[in-house]
Parts: C-alpha cells; sequence; structure tokens
C-alpha cells in the first residue's frame, strides 16, 4: 500500500493547497501537521477525513489516489449504476467511521 501521507502531500500539491492552510483550520500548527504526515500509513482515519473535510476532496478519493473510487457522473451509464456506486460509498464511509469511534 503506497505510504498515505505521500498521497495526501500529492493531492495538496496538485491543488494548490498549502500545508499552513490546512493546519489553521486544524487550528494546529503546520509543524504539527508536518509531524503527523512523517507516520506515513500510521495516520488516523480521524485526519484523513479532516483534511478531506478541509480540501472538500472525497476521503475516498484521498484514499484511492490517483484512483478515483466513484467514476465521473457522465461516465455511469445510468441511474442504477449511480445508486450502486453511491450505495458502495456509503457503505465505505460507516466503515471509515465505525473506525474513527474506535481510535
Amino acid at each position: 500500500m503506497e505510504d498515505i501521507s505521500k498521497k495526501i502531500k500529492q493531492i495538496c500539491k496538485e491543488n494548490g493547497l498549502k500545508q499552513e492552510f490546512i493546519a489553521h483550520k486544524l487550528g494546529i500548527t503546520q509543524g504539527t501537521l508536518a509531524g503527523k504526515l512523517a507516520n506515513g500509513n500510521e495516520i488516523k482515519y480521524s485526519l484523513i477525513l479532516e483534511i478531506s473535510n478541509i480540501t472538500k476532496i472525497p476521503i475516498i478519493d484521498i484514499i484511492a489516489y490517483p484512483d478515483k473510487y466513484v467514476p465521473e457522473v457522465n461516465m455511469c451509464s445510468d441511474c442504477a449504476e449511480k445508486k450502486e456506486v453511491i450505495r458502495n460509498l456509503n457503505n465505505y464511509i460507516k466503515v471509515l467511521e465505525t473506525k474513527i469511534k474506535k481510535e
């Protein structure tokens, strides 16, 4: 599994988001955020969720980067496929929320 911190850093770079901005939104210093991101795959799900909320990038797209978990809407062939994608994504989010509560 690729290092999740590298994925977050690359996503931020591609979207012009600086660590200082994200750290400010999290209410921590840039150094503290850098330290948390230095933990590679040991990053807590709650931090990934917070970064997702701040950046408006779906958590699943952060985790699956550079792949997209949810295809673009215009790529779906019909509404049934779209509903299935949404159902799968909602199930995955529930799993992540359960993991966050256990942290």
